[in-house]
């Protein structure tokens, strides 16, 4: 099956110009679009199955997210999908083997992995020599507390033995509030 792929919340281009885009580049390759596929976030991608065409209007078309272009393409290329964009001259067909590509962007990746690796460890290597702790800041404890103006009521309460759910009810908080409350006043 061909399919034409159009991504409605694409800032570049609405979806009347994506689809005229995708049908004048499958008129021009010979294709007949068996279905258009329209999307807002991200496609079902288990649509698409070996040996099906997609033709999107841009690679830029294919998400919104890095993390779905990513899977996206990662699942094209197990699936030995051929995917062209309307608007470039890059496409993944037989023209490569797909085991290159796949090669190709598993090596992209890890390049990827390793310069995010590298610039996080050279950042905190930076705050150390600068005087600053590698771990996140100790925050200031908290001074203000649900239960702040209630306790004589949740004492006064608890002394005449009303369950721990009464007093969380009486004083609108969760009874395991109540429980932290008064095991830490003991």
């Amino acid at each position: 099956m061909i399919y034409g792929l159009i991504f409605s919340n694409n800032i570049q281009a609405s979806a009347k110009t994506q689809r005229a885009g995708i049908e004048k580049f499958a008129q021009k390759r010979g294709f007949h679009i068996d279905q258009f596929v329209s999307y807002e976030d991200s496609p079902n991608i288990t649509l698409f199955q070996s040996d099906d065409i997609i033709i999107c209007y841009a690679w830029s078309c294919l998400g919104n997210t890095m993390v779905f272009i990513r899977t996206f393409i990662r699942y094209i290329l197990r699936k030995k999908i051929h995917t062209f964009s309307a608007t470039s001259k890059y496409c993944i067909d037989n023209t490569y083997s797909f085991d290159q590509f796949e090669y190709a962007f598993d090596l992209y990746e890890d390049i990827r992995s390793c310069f995010l690796s590298k610039k996080s460890a050279d950042g905190a290597k930076k705050r150390i020599e600068n005087g600053y702790s590698p771990g996140r800041q100790i925050g200031s404890k908290n001074t203000r507390h649900v239960l702040d103006g209630k306790e004589k009521t949740v004492w006064d309460m608890f002394a005449r033995g009303a369950s721990m759910y009464a007093i969380a009810k009486a004083v609108h908080v969760s009874a395991p509030t109540i429980k932290r409350f008064l095991s830490n006043q003991n």
